[in-house]
């Protein structure tokens, strides 16, 4: 039967089985369930879950550990196979469920259809399904302060926003007496939520309970004075009235100007923003709304000022200052404007501005208002508009940051989450609608950007449009040169709004914005601007800031090596791409160059195997760590070698594909490399083909592809001869030895490295030639030849210590190691495979280090510490798993089989390595399993055919020239 999931987040974060609660004992994985859960069915970037592993400043290993870690998800969750609960993104990783998997979406349905509900029972009855669906506080005891600062705080606050609708239905309906007891717990557990203590005292009112109401209103008095220093609210005082007088009449509040605009009736999202904004206007001050034309700031503003109309009874007063127009209102018009408002008639309006600001401030004082001053442009114009007291609040919106205005609260807006974003869609489109589609739906939302106009001018068009399809608009929006002419509508117009900001820059900052719009990638230091614009660093940073002013690029964050880094949303690039009149090739040429500088300088710091290219005049790499650099610059990098072949500057994006593939090789990037390979010999020119052939052999190999290695070593040293290369021939020749040894064909390995080594001696290349003493060592070991092998590898660790190699040392440090597990010399071999693997890790590279985990846990096994050797394979068997590496698979199965406690494991990973040998093209690995095979037999008392594996062992690892380990199985099995 198959397994099915559940998931609960709603109170402390369960996992159920097929119906029973299933446990997830590790801390970090309930932080990643819990993280993916969150934006269920959406990307989650692997940036923003490293927050919540590990905080704003992970370390630089911390996304090969995310993705260990969300292999050992997959485990827990039996989905390594199939991978279809916890899928794989270019940008992160997601979850995907039904509504009824995971009670947060069951919650979020159940919130939205009260809100269509067609009467007040139903709306009462779903209401309460979803508060009942809580267990207790969200993501009780998951561990992450990010996730408690953000999803937990909103959770929750939808919560008692799920409590209060339901009571005040329950209380419209009648139901008082229903409800009291449930109404007394919550006041209890939440004594500074006003609203409870209003509908307890309602409840206990209606109920003939006048004394029991009022001692309410005491306690509650007497709470809020303690705790906040305040008194009641309007709404409660006014019921407190009520319930002296007598009276069952319904509860009036005096009413001051209201000039807000009607409320948002689909408002989705903001949830973190709006409980913000909320508590902190009652609290009083001034609040500041800031973001990008587009994001929603008018509406975020107005909704949450009718959420705190009771708050403000002395009346809200609202203003478009027209920030964003040619003409902005002028302060003096402004406070004009105010002081009719509240009351005061044109002839006792003061002339001048100083004046007005006099008597606007002294008519605030000590009154509760509310002032909402929309589209601000600047400090200087809303300053004199501000109240003067606290006793007020005022909530602007704007464009610029204004971070002048002294002591204001500033609530920065960025575009939607994708789930809020698809709410907003749904709620103005309809359920049915978008569920019928929701690939449709989910496109509109990626092509809109998240941004809620660009998604109200869509939704628009398809409730105009009941006929059409969503995939129809999808369709439309995925042309990127017609997209704002989709999103426009009326009066909604997203490049309309967009072209607000750009408008106001003058020629040099539109240029540069123009420029960095032609780029593809997903973000970019400061310093991308200099070579695009020609200017020196400090000219660029300054225009980049500006944009940032401007609100046409958002600030990014850091990376590892401390930059600060810049985006440009995605309807923001196609605008800036719809203005720009300039060539894009001629336009990024200079930018391009710049990369391939730096990544060609930080190449020759990195470690490589099996091909070095020959030296440059170049300067020192002078940015920190390359390893480093490149893991900041990397996502950057394969964008420029993908966007540089697209514009025809294929020899620029070839190379650049090649300086970067020891990168690729020292980070395991396999399916990276492979990208890039295809890209660059798809667009090189052909004098560099050979190179990356070269370099693609060498990833098949990695990769157990041995045909495709060989044949690709065979392309390229056809190459390198016909160009009269002979340090690139003798790589080719290396590489092609390399494939005879993993092939069994130890003659040919031999002599195709003895011809890399003559062109190795003959182009001057000593660390060719010490990568194929490594090579020879390691055949004469297996060979049986083992001074051979001894004085090769002796003779390379030598001549890489002088040459200060570390790569190479490296190399002849494990050969070592191995060698003397063959001697019986088993603590030399663990001291030589210890440094080796100290020195793998130093230099960054996983895979290296993983293969020298299991050598050195057959060195520990033989000697006896099983314990120590059972880490060493757990640790390897993480990255294999993580990178699917099947040759890395089969090495563990066997050391593990031989570790088993019963015959039938033993038998049982002995199978397991023998059925994915003989799909490996390698008889070493084949014979070996035949091996490991046959001692499980033996052990399950199966002596005859333990004996038939035996033989063919023997015969398949004498063919392939490793009579060592066939003396060795000699020995054992006689």
């Amino acid at each position: 039967m198959q397994r099915r999931w559940g998931f609960k987040v709603l109170g402390s974060l369960q996992v159920i089985d097929s119906g029973r609660v299933a446990e997830l004992r590790s801390a970090k994985q309930r932080v990643l369930l819990a993280a993916l859960l969150m934006k269920a069915n959406a990307p989650v970037s692997s940036y923003e879950l490293m927050e919540h592993l590990w905080g704003e400043e992970p370390s630089g290993s911390a996304r090969a550990t995310l993705q260990t870690y969300v292999m050992r998800l997959r485990q827990s969750l039996d989905d390594l196979a199939d991978r279809k609960l916890v899928r794989t993104w270019p940008t992160g990783y997601s979850i995907h469920v039904d509504d009824d998997q995971l009670d947060l979406l069951t919650f979020q349905r159940l919130r939205a259809e009260a809100k269509r509900a067609p009467d007040l029972a139903t709306e009462a009855r779903l209401l309460g399904e979803a508060a009942a669906l809580w267990r207790g506080p969200a993501l009780d005891q998951v561990s992450s302060l990010r996730m408690e600062h953000t999803d937990v705080q909103r959770l929750n606050e939808q919560r008692w926003e799920v409590l209060e609708r339901r009571n005040d239905a329950e209380l419209q309906l009648g139901r008082h007496d229903q409800i009291v007891d449930e109404l007394r717990s919550l006041v209890a557990e939440h004594p500074l939520r006003e609203r409870f203590w209003y509908q307890l005292m309602l409840a206990l009112h209606r109920t003939g309970q006048q004394a029991q109401a009022l001692d309410v209103f005491r306690r509650a008095s007497e709470v809020l004075a303690d705790e906040l220093g305040i008194d009641p609210n309007a709404e409660l005082r006014a019921l407190h009235m009520e319930v002296l007088a007598g009276s069952s009449a319904p509860v009036t509040v005096q009413a001051g100007p209201s000039w807000l605009p009607p409320a948002v009736g689909d408002f989705s999202g903001r949830a973190d923003e709006v409980m913000r904004l909320t508590a902190g206007l009652r609290a009083g001050g001034t609040w500041t709304i800031t973001g990008p034309g587009g994001v929603g700031k008018t509406s975020l503003a107005v909704h949450c000022a009718h959420l705190v109309r009771d708050a403000f009874p002395d009346g809200q007063l609202y203003l478009n200052l027209r920030g964003g127009e040619q003409k902005p209102v002028e302060p003096a018009a402004a406070l004009d404007r105010l002081l009719r408002g509240l009351g005061v008639s044109g002839g006792a309006i003061p002339s001048t501005v100083d004046d007005r600001v006099d008597l606007y401030r002294d008519l605030l004082s000590d009154r509760r208002i509310l002032v909402v001053l929309d589209n601000a442009i600047n400090e200087t114009q809303v300053r004199p508009l501000l109240p003067g007291t606290t006793a007020g609040a005022a909530l602007v919106t704007s464009r610029a940051a204004l971070a002048g205005l002294e002591a204001a609260h500033v609530v920065p807006l960025d575009v939607l989450p994708s789930p809020d974003a698809l709410a907003l869609l749904r709620a103005a489109v309809g359920e049915a609608r978008c569920a019928a589609e929701p690939v449709a739906a989910q496109e509109i939302v990626t092509y809109c950007g998240q941004l809620p106009l660009a998604l109200r001018v869509a939704a628009a068009r398809l409730v105009a449009r009941p006929h059409w399809q969503l995939a129809k608009l999808a369709g439309r929006l995925s042309d990127e040169r017609r997209r704002f002419d989709e999103l426009s509508l009326g009066d909604l117009d997203v490049r309309a709004s967009l072209a607000l900001s750009y408008d106001g820059l003058d020629e040099s900052h539109r240029r540069a914005f123009r420029l960095l719009s032609l780029v593809d990638t997903p973000d970019f230091p400061a310093w991308v601007a200099s070579p695009l614009l020609g200017l020196d660093l400090d000219d660029a940073e300054d225009h980049v800031e500006a944009l940032v002013d401007a609100r046409l690029v958002d600030y990014a964050g850091r990376d590892a090596l401390g930059q600060v880094r810049y985006r440009l949303h995605d309807l923001l690039r196609a605008f800036g791409r719809e203005a720009a009149s300039e060539d894009p090739a001629a336009a990024l040429k200079a930018l391009f160059e710049r990369w391939l500088d730096l990544a060609t300088r930080a190449d020759v710091e990195l470690p490589h195997q099996a091909i070095r290219l020959e030296p440059l005049a170049l300067e020192r790499f002078d940015l920190g760590d390359a390893a480093d650099w490149f893991d900041a610059e990397w996502q950057n990098i394969h964008a420029v070698i993908t966007q540089a072949a697209a514009l025809g500057l294929g020899s620029l994006a070839s190379e650049l594909a090649i300086r970067s593939t020891a990168f690729c090789d020292l980070r395991a990037r396999f399916d990276d490399w492979e990208q890039i390979n295809d890209l660059g010999l798809s667009v090189a020119p052909a004098d560099r083909r050979p190179i990356l052939f070269q370099q693609r052999g060498i990833l098949c190999a990695r990769l157990n592809r041995y045909a495709e290695a060989s044949a690709n070593f065979a392309a390229a040293q056809e190459g390198f001869a016909a160009t009269g290369d002979v340090w690139g021939e003798a790589y080719a020749r290396y590489g092609m030895g390399w494939m005879h040894e993993w092939g069994g064909r130890s003659s040919e390995a031999r002599s195709a490295h003895r011809e890399a080594m003559a062109r190795f001696v003959a182009s001057g290349n000593p660390h060719g030639e010490i990568e194929v003493l490594c090579s020879l060592g390691a055949i004469e070991r297996r060979a049986g030849g083992l001074a051979a092998a001894q004085e090769y590898l002796e003779r390379a660790r030598r001549v890489a210590g002088q040459l200060g190699d570390e790569q190479s040392e490296l190399m002849a440090t494990l050969e070592l190691g191995r060698l003397h597990q063959f001697t019986g010399e088993l603590q030399m071999s663990a001291a030589f495979l210890r440094s080796s693997l100290a020195a793998a890790q130093k230099l960054g590279d996983p895979d290296f280090a993983a293969n020298i985990r299991l050598f050195l846990a057959d060195t520990l096994i033989r000697s006896g510490q099983v314990g120590l050797a059972e880490e060493q394979l757990r640790q390897a068997w993480e990255f294999f798993e993580a990178h699917d590496d099947r040759q890395g698979r089969i090495w563990v199965w066997r050391l593990r089989s031989g570790l088993a406690a019963t015959p039938e494991e033993a038998l049982r990973l002995a199978s397991l390595a023998m059925d994915q040998a003989r799909e490996m093209d390698s008889p070493p690995e084949f014979g070996r399993s035949l091996r490991v095979l046959g001692d499980a037999l033996e052990r399950a008392g199966r002596s005859e055919e333990a004996r038939e594996h035996w033989r063919l062992a023997g015969e398949t690892l004498t063919a392939a020239g490793f009579q060592a380990e066939v003396d060795e199985l000699r020995l054992a099995t006689s």
